[in-house]
């Protein structure tokens, strides 16, 4: 490459260096690291091997595969992955689309001899690079990837230009892209239209389970739950939050008992028509409403969690409210959500249904399979009694001995409600909620089920209510005359301290250990201060939705539908970002050489020996030399040096020319002025 001008001397067809095979695997290695937490593990453990393979060839300086080899090992390639398709339903799906992707980028580094190949690896890393975000969008991901983006940048302006980094630094030339480069991302981002889903849309493998409660309590179901850590969402409110044993969670209503396990039942999961039919449309004005804002984790399922009696929830289109108040969506949550949402929790002094229950609704919440004839002779004991004191006598029996509260309780046979009732007596919400709704049904007492979460956790530096699936809870709702469906917790009868204070406190260590309840302070407080970053990033950067943008349009005095908004806010900062090339364009462009040694006479007239106008570059050293007795050899060498690079004899030689440079540029930072 020549310095002047910096034509390449070496086109792509080169062959690629040993320094930057090196640099090749570290940057595939990089790019590959982050999707091994979420890419199955056998498609880990090949890349692993591959990686492995090609790093010890490189080590040993050894040849790379032939093509055979490296056929055989794409053909094999694809043969698993059509088998894994095939096993997971007939399609790719998004986790071996991106492990193909990836395998192959492996192989092809594989037979990568030259700069052209390089380069190829290279561009393929970035789209492997945007693939990250299709499983998840944490924080730290989009740091780790913009330093993983000025990598690959970096790899490439070196294989194009071997000899770029004698005339510039590839770091500041990175800083400068990302700061012409982030204004105008940003701008996009706040004024680019907002979409309900993105752009893409990966059909998800077939063996990717769903998360959280699902539609079906079955004995063991929530209590296999309950052993999880992982999050299930957030919430942040706007004032001060009600008290943790009353945030009951609602997620879904189940109506049907086949003497296993409750189901709920589709249609009453329809859209409701012209409203729910108690008062809740009317309560979001309601001085007792309770406004807070829900970052749900995805489930792939379709409903959300609002507070018991949800109001309202903004956020998509295909969101609609049941009958029974619950929140569905029309697609499966494949991905994070944040909504706003409005509640009015439960006041015993107010009336909330006064029309009684329509037929079709009190025999499914009457319907009960044949069996457990004891819990039904137990409850027949009971029907002469107003409805309330039927609810108060079974909370009675589940808060007297023998019945406790475990995570670990002995397998139902038979007649399940029975053998619960009268021989096991242990057993954790899901037993007490459907045996308790059992009991109101055969006491004539309309009851139904209701599975969500109870609680959670304040992280006491964003004020944030963080709820994990540790926090999952099955309850169960009566219907009371004059007032409507009234929410009950046979649980808070057993074991008080689960409602209370939560899981740890109702279980012993044995059955139910959590590292947050044990862990040091300082360490709590490292855990809510990442915790409230993560918060604060998914509500303002990945909860930045159509709603945000046109409350920032209506801020701005802009009408969020109008295109031009977009338009001349991209142009604002594209002309911005022209300036300073327009800036260097005025700018004369000093030679390498000649800005080398313009800098070493400013600092020389920064210490008192300014050069003259006419005075030449030996003579100004020779003046430099007197003043500078101890710099004196420097000052010579780094003068006859400028000369020699500066009007001696080219020989056409780049190498050996770029040699000079790099030894005449040594020479100038042994320069010392004292």
């Amino acid at each position: 490459m020549s310095l002047a001008t910096g034509t390449p001397v070496f086109g792509p067809t080169r062959a690629l260096t040993h320094r930057e095979h090196g640099w090749l695997i570290a940057q595939l290695a990089i790019v590959l690291a982050p999707l091994l937490r979420a890419l199955p593990l056998v498609t880990c453990a090949v890349f692993g091997v591959l990686l492995l393979l090609r790093t010890l060839l490189w080590v040993r300086r050894a040849p790379l595969p032939g093509k055979w080899v490296l056929g055989l090992t794409g053909l094999a390639t694809l043969l698993v992955t059509l088998a894994l398709a095939l096993r997971t339903g007939g399609n790719i799906g998004r986790d071996l689309s991106v492990a193909l992707l990836g395998a192959f980028l492996v192989l092809k580094l594989m037979e990568s001899h030259t700069v052209r190949n390089g380069i190829l690896v290279t561009q393929l890393c970035c789209f492997l690079l945007l693939s990250q975000v299709l499983f998840d969008q944490p924080p730290w991901l989009a740091a780790t990837m913009l330093a993983t983006a000025a990598l690959l940048l970096r790899n490439w302006l070196l294989l194009l230009h071997p000899q770029a980094r004698l005339r510039v630094s590839p770091v500041r030339v990175l800083i400068r892209l990302v700061a012409m480069g982030l204004p105008c991302a940003a701008v996009l981002f706040l004024l680019f239209p907002r979409l309900d889903h993105p752009l893409w849309s990966l059909p998800r493998s077939a063996e990717t389970g769903t998360s959280g409660i699902s539609d079906r309590m079955a004995p063991g179901s929530i209590g296999q739950l309950i052993l999880s850590d992982e999050l299930a969402f957030r919430a942040d409110f706007s004032g001060t939050p009600p008290p943790l044993d009353t945030l009951y969670w609602r997620g879904m209503v189940l109506w049907r008992f086949d003497g296993q396990a409750w189901t709920a039942v589709s249609i009453r999961q329809r859209p409701a028509r012209g409203g729910v039919p108690d008062s809740a449309d009317s309560a979001g004005a309601a001085p007792d409403a309770v406004n807070y804002n829900i970052t749900l984790e995805a489930t792939h399922q379709r409903w959300l969690f609002a507070l018991d009696r949800g109001v309202s929830i903004d956020a998509r289109d295909d969101i609609g409210r049941s009958i029974d108040t619950e929140f569905i969506s029309k697609q499966p949550l494949d991905q994070r959500m944040r909504y706003h949402a409005r509640s009015r929790l439960p006041d015993r002094n107010r009336v909330d249904d006064a029309q009684p229950l329509d037929p079709f609704t009190q025999q499914l919440a009457l319907a009960l399979p044949p069996g457990n004839p004891q819990a039904r002779a137990l409850a027949a004991q009971w029907a002469g009694l107003p409805p309330a004191e039927r609810v108060s006598a079974a909370l009675r029996l589940f808060g007297r001995a023998p019945f406790a509260y475990t995570l670990q309780p002995e397998p139902l046979q038979g007649q399940q409600i029975d053998d619960f009732l009268f021989r096991t007596h242990r057993g954790f919400c899901e037993h007490y909620a459907g045996s308790f709704v059992f009991l109101m049904r055969a006491a004539g007492v309309p009851a139904r089920v209701v599975v969500g979460y109870l609680g959670g956790e304040v992280n006491a530096m964003s004020g944030d209510i963080i709820v994990r699936q540790s926090d999952a809870h099955a309850w169960a709702e009566v219907w009371l005359a004059g007032r409507g469906w009234v929410r009950v917790d046979p649980t808070a009868a057993v074991a008080p301290q689960r409602v209370e204070r939560g899981l740890a406190a109702a279980v012993p260590a044995s059955e139910f250990r959590s590292r947050r309840v044990e862990e040091p302070t300082w360490l709590r407080s490292v855990r809510w201060g990442l915790d409230g970053l993560i918060s604060g990033w998914n509500r303002w950067v990945l909860g930045y939705d159509r709603t945000r943008q046109a409350q920032l349009f209506a801020w701005l005095g802009l009408d969020a539908a109008d295109p031009r908004a977009v338009l001349w806010g991209v142009s604002a900062i594209f002309l911005l970002a022209a300036l300073p090339l327009l800036w260097q364009q005025r700018k004369p462009r000093l030679d390498p050489v000649q800005a080398q040694w313009q800098r070493l006479c400013d600092r020389l007239a920064r210490h008192g020996c300014a050069r003259g106008p006419a005075e030449g570059p030996i003579a100004y050293a020779e003046r430099a030399a007197a003043q500078f007795p101890a710099a004196a050899p420097a000052l010579r060498q780094a003068a006859a040096g400028y000369v020699a690079l500066r009007y001696g004899r080219d020989d056409g030689d780049a190498r050996a020319r770029a040699q000079r440079f790099t030894e005449w540029r040594t020479a100038l930072a042994r320069v010392r002025l004292r």
